[in-house]
C-alpha cells in the first residue's frame, strides 16, 4: 500500500512557478496587455537630468540568513535605475519588466526633486533618504527543472494557486474586510517579501522525508489501528492539548527563522507570524481541540499515509490566503504542507517512542498491501480481532466502511465478531449500528452467525444474538441437511446453549435430514438435554 517516493514539490510547485523569462509568455497569462512607456527617468531615480547616468546596476547584497543575493534589500544599497528604453506591462496589479527581469510591486511615485538635490551634502542626503520609501523586493529563487502543474480539483472551495493569483486586488479586499464583522487577514504580501527561500526548500525536504516515514509505518501490520486505539482511548485530551500547543510553538519558531530579516528590521512581529499560522494551519486550535478532534486527526493521518491522491492534494492546498504574486502563492502552500506534515509526524514519533518504536501488538496480521481487501475494510477486521470498539465506531461513523459489508465468503461484521469471540464488539454491532446489520445472513458455508456461535459453544454470544429482535433462532443450513443452531448445540452437548435456544423459541420438532433433535441427543448420550427436550 506504499505511496512510493512522493516529492511534495509536485504539489507545491516551488521550482515550477517562477516568472517567465519571456515577456509574451508572462503577459499571456493575464489577458489583454496594457503598455505604458516610461519617460527618460527611471522608475525610482531622483532626477531626469541628462547628466545622471542611466542603466546603473542596482546594489547586490547577500542576505545574512540565507546567503541569497537580494536586489534592493531593506535599508541597504542605492535605488536601482532602469534604462529609458525599458517599459512596464501592467495587468491586474502585476508589473512585468519588458527586459525579462523579475517583476516587482510598483513603487509609490515620488515627486521629482530639483538639481540641488544632487549636491553632495550629508545633510541633504539624509533628508532625501528620509523622504524616500522603497518597497523591498523579494529573494530570488533558484530555477530547477520545471515540474508538471497541479491539476485543479473540480467542485472544491479550496483556494488553489491560480485562484490565489486571481484574487481581488488589495484595495478591494481591504474594503470588504472593513465591512465584515470579523476581520481575518488573508494577504501576506508585505511579510513574504522577507521570506528566506533556502529555509522553505529545507522545509519541503524535511516534510517529504516525514511523509515517507509515516506512510511506511501506517501501512505495516496493524500499526494504524493500534495508534488509533491509543489516540481515541488511551491518550488523555489534556495531553493532546499540550502536545499540539508545543508543536504550534515549534512552528512559530520555524517561521521566525524564515522571516529573520524582517524581524531584525522590525517589519515583522510575532502577531504577523500568528496571523500567517492561522491562515495556513487553520486546524489549530478549533479543529484539533474540539469535540471531533480525535476523529479529524485520524482522518488527516489516513489521507497523508494512503493513496487518496485527490484528498491529499486538497488537504495540503487548503489555505485562507490571497495574493497577486505567483512566488508568494507557492510559499504559502509550502508553509501549509510543512505545518501539517511536521505536526502529524511529530505526534506519530511520540507514540512510537512511547510504545517501543511501533512494534505491532496482538495477533500477527499481514501487511495491508498483501490483501485484496481495501485498506479501511482490513483495518475494520483488525479492530474486530483486537476488540477495539472505539476504532470500529470511528470507521463506521465517518463512513470509512459500510455496515452492510460482507467479505468474499459472505461473512458480515457480525459473523466476524462471532468468529473472533468478541462479545463486546458483537453487542455494539447489533445494538448501535445503523442501518442495522443482517444477523441472519448466511455465509457461503450456509451457516449464520447463530450457527457459528452455537457450534463453538459460546454462551455469551448465543445469548446476545438470541436477544436481537430480528434473529431467527430456527434458521436452517441447506448445505447441511437443514441443520438448525439447536441441532449443532445438541450434537456437541452444549447444555446451556440448548436451554438458551429453547427459551428463545427454538423448535425441537425440526429435523436435520431424517434425524430429529431427540434422536441426536440419544445417539450422543446427552441425558441432560433429553430431560430438557422431554419437558417441551
Amino acid at each position: 500500500m506504499s505511496r512510493g517516493v512522493r516529492d511534495l514539490r509536485d504539489l507545491i510547485c516551488v521550482s515550477r512557478l517562477t516568472f517567465h523569462e519571456s515577456d509574451d509568455e508572462a503577459v499571456s497569462e493575464t489577458g489583454a496587455q496594457i503598455r505604458r512607456e516610461l519617460s527618460s527617468a527611471s522608475l525610482s531615480s531622483w532626477s531626469t537630468d541628462s547628466k545622471t547616468p542611466r542603466g546603473l546596476a542596482s546594489a547586490r547584497v547577500v542576505s545574512p540568513d540565507s546567503g541569497f543575493v537580494t536586489n534592493g534589500s531593506p535599508g541597504t544599497g542605492p535605488v536601482s535605475l532602469v534604462n529609458s528604453s525599458d517599459s512596464v506591462k501592467e495587468e491586474a496589479g502585476i508589473f512585468f519588466m519588458t527586459n525579462g527581469s523579475v517583476p516587482t510591486s510598483p513603487s509609490p511615485q515620488v515627486p521629482q526633486p530639483t538639481q540641488a538635490t544632487f549636491v553632495k551634502s550629508t545633510k541633504k542626503k539624509k533628508r532625501r533618504k528620509s523622504g524616500l520609501s522603497v518597497e523591498p523586493t523579494r529573494h530570488e529563487l533558484p530555477k530547477p527543472t520545471p515540474l508538471p502543474p497541479v491539476e485543479k480539483i473540480a467542485g472544491t472551495e479550496i483556494l488553489r494557486e491560480q485562484e490565489l493569483l486571481e484574487a481581488k486586488p488589495s484595495y478591494e479586499r481591504a474594503k470588504s474586510a472593513k465591512n465584515s464583522k470579523t476581520k481575518t487577514r488573508i494577504n501576506f504580501d508585505d511579510m513574504l517579501t522577507y521570506m528566506d527561500a533556502t529555509i522553505v526548500a529545507n522545509w519541503l525536504t524535511r516534510a517529504n522525508n516525514a511523509i515517507e516515514e509515516v506512510t511506511s509505518y501506517c501501512s505495516k501490520g496493524d500499526n494504524f489501528v493500534q495508534f488509533a486505539h491509543f489516540w481515541l482511548s488511551s491518550f488523555p485530551d489534556i495531553q493532546k492539548k499540550d502536545i499540539f500547543s508545543m508543536e504550534y510553538e515549534f512552528l512559530i519558531e520555524e517561521l521566525k527563522l524564515a522571516f529573520a530579516v524582517g524581524r531584525e528590521d522590525r517589519k515583522i512581529v510575532r502577531g504577523d507570524l500568528v496571523d500567517l499560522c492561522s491562515a495556513v494551519f487553520k486546524e489549530y486550535p478549533h479543529k484539533l481541540l474540539g469535540g471531533k478532534a480525535p476523529h479529524i486527526f485520524l482522518d488527516y493521518l489516513d489521507i497523508l499515509s494512503s493513496e487518496k491522491h485527490v484528498e491529499y492534494k486538497k488537504l495540503l492546498s487548503d489555505v485562507r490566503c490571497a495574493t497577486t504574486n505567483r512566488q508568494y502563492a507557492q510559499w504559502l502552500l509550502a508553509v501549509r504542507s510543512f505545518a501539517l506534515v511536521s505536526v502529524w509526524a511529530s505526534v506519530m514519533n511520540f507514540y512510537r517512542n512511547l510504545t517501543g518504536n511501533g512494534v505491532t501488538q496482538g495477533m500477527p496480521i499481514l501487511s495491508l498491501s498483501s490483501s485484496g481487501e481495501s485498506v479501511p475494510n482490513r483495518r475494520m477486521l483488525q479492530a474486530i480481532r483486537l476488540g477495539y470498539i472505539d476504532v470500529i465506531h470511528y470507521l463506521l461513523l465517518n463512513g470509512h466502511v459500510s455496515s452492510q459489508y460482507s467479505d468474499s465468503h459472505r461473512k458480515t461484521w457480525v459473523f466476524m465478531a462471532v468468529m473472533h469471540n468478541q462479545p463486546a464488539v458483537l453487542k455494539y454491532l447489533i445494538t448501535k449500528v445503523h442501518p442495522a446489520i443482517d444477523v441472519n445472513q448466511a455465509a457461503d458455508t450456509g451457516n449464520t452467525a447463530l450457527h457459528a456461535a452455537s457450534n463453538s459453544g459460546n454462551l455469551p454470544l448465543v445469548e446476545m444474538l438470541c436477544a436481537c429482535d430480528s434473529i431467527n433462532v430456527n434458521c436452517v443450513n441447506p448445505q447441511c441437511e437443514n441443520a438448525t443452531p439447536l441441532h449443532l448445540s445438541v450434537m456437541h452437548g452444549h447444555n446451556e446453549i440448548v436451554a438458551c435456544l429453547l427459551e428463545h423459541g427454538a423448535d425441537p420438532s425440526l429435523k436435520m435430514g431424517e434425524t430429529s433433535v431427540t434422536a441426536l441427543a440419544t445417539d450422543f448420550d446427552h441425558n441432560e438435554i433429553l430431560k430438557m427436550l422431554s419437558k417441551r
